[in-house]
């Protein structure tokens, strides 16, 4: 008997307690933490410090490998710093455009909260526009480039492939968090 009022004790003051966390919840804003968010954040961070390092390094290697001889007119062009090195450069610029990829992509996973989250490649989403602008971008690029010339051809690839990022990026951003699924999802 007496057990048993213990146990109806220990299960009011339980109940007690449950109604003042719950009434203290209702009466404040509590942000919740979870190291899963702050380990995407971090991921964020991360994946902006390589695409900056790699632009550093992109842009230190333009000027080392002499790529500005190439778009100087044909009079002015040295012909001693010219040579097939200098093609070094495209898959550079490929990887900083998978890195600004992987920046916007885990800025979308920090925003729904989880890599699950994001739609698959099959769905119309981020990494569908991504790799569409990707396409995109080489294409229309060497189209341009083959049209302009051999040095219309870097400028048009290079413009080509800054044109399909943008647009995929942004036809992806808008198509991945148009989907309101995920904010009603814990």
């Amino acid at each position: 008997m007496q057990k048993k009022k213990t146990n109806q004790i220990k299960g009011l003051q339980q109940e007690i307690m449950d109604l003042k966390i719950e009434s203290h919840r209702k009466g404040y804003i509590h942000i919740p933490f979870s190291w899963k968010r702050v380990g995407l954040f971090f991921l964020f961070l991360g994946s902006i410090g390589l695409a900056i390092l790699n632009f550093i390094v992109l842009l230190s290697n333009y000027y080392i490998w002499h790529i500005d001889e190439v778009f100087k007119p044909t009079k002015e062009i040295n012909q001693k710093l010219i040579g097939i090195y200098q093609l070094g450069i495209i898959p550079q610029l490929l990887f900083e455009y998978v890195l600004i990829g992987l920046v916007f992509i885990c800025l979308v996973v920090l925003i729904k909260g989880s890599f699950s989250k994001i739609k698959k490649i099959e769905d119309v989403g981020l990494i569908y526009g991504l790799i569409g602008g990707l396409i995109y971008g080489l294409i229309v690029g060497l189209i341009i480039g083959l049209i302009g010339g051999l040095i219309g051809g870097f400028y048009g690839l290079i413009y080509g492939l800054i044109a399909g990022l943008i647009a995929g990026l942004i036809g992806g951003l808008i198509e991945e968090l148009s989907s309101r699924k995920w904010v009603d999802e814990k």
